[in-house]
């Protein structure tokens, strides 16, 4: 998605755009998507890869993106509401509604294609919480990688969350210091474990 780099200034209207959908995804997918709006070019691209990146680990998708989503949600006859989680809304998408190709949505607006991609990453976001039977806020994945975490880091700290029954909000506000002691001393211990096992050549103190 190279047309990142051109649309900074979009993310606003982009977010009116989103709203306007309500009726072709449904409440809960706009709410969403808008969220992922609230945020930097920079950041949106880099949150786009790393939900690609899990969803396709999952097997919630193959060779779909973000944008391909969200453009055929905006035009398939049924929305979100028609369906009993996402997973299955997203499964009716791939299988019934024929993909835009690339070079039409080439000529869309900044807008248009933002609007499309907030979709997409509502909808992968919901179905990766449902596939993973785990609550992960929006800004999860905003504040991880702005702290610099791969996808692949980001999907083996979901996993070790998972293992552990931590909630990826609690991970958010240890980011912002807002646990209290005992949480946050949990965190670390989890962390560091995490990556002595990732990168078995750092020392422990490192």
């Amino acid at each position: 998605m190279g047309f990142f780099g051109f649309i900074g200034s979009a993310l606003s209207t982009a977010a009116t755009a989103v709203g306007n959908a309500v009726s072709a995804v449904g409440t809960a997918i706009v709410e969403t998507g808008k969220k992922f709006l609230k945020t930097t070019i920079e950041t949106l691209k880099l949150v786009v890869d790393v939900l690609e990146y899990v969803a396709k680990r999952l097997g919630i998708i193959e060779d779909e993106t973000s944008e391909d989503l969200g453009d055929r949600a905006l035009r398939s006859d049924r929305t979100r509401d028609d369906f009993d989680n996402v997973n299955e809304y997203i499964d009716y998408l791939k299988e019934n509604v024929e993909p835009t190709p690339l070079k039409e949505l080439e000529k869309l607006s900044p807008e248009e294609r933002l609007k499309r991609v907030a979709i997409g990453n509502a909808l992968l976001a919901k179905a990766i919480e449902e596939k993973m039977s785990l609550e992960i806020p929006v800004d999860f994945w905003k504040e991880a990688v702005e702290r610099g975490l791969s996808a692949e880091e980001i999907d083996n700290l979901l996993k070790k969350f998972k293992d552990a029954g931590v909630a990826p909000i609690d991970f958010v506000k240890y980011l912002k210091r807002e646990l209290d002691e005992e949480k946050e001393e949990n965190m670390d211990d989890l962390l560091i474990d995490l990556y002595t096992k990732e990168y078995p050549q750092i020392e422990h103190k490192e």
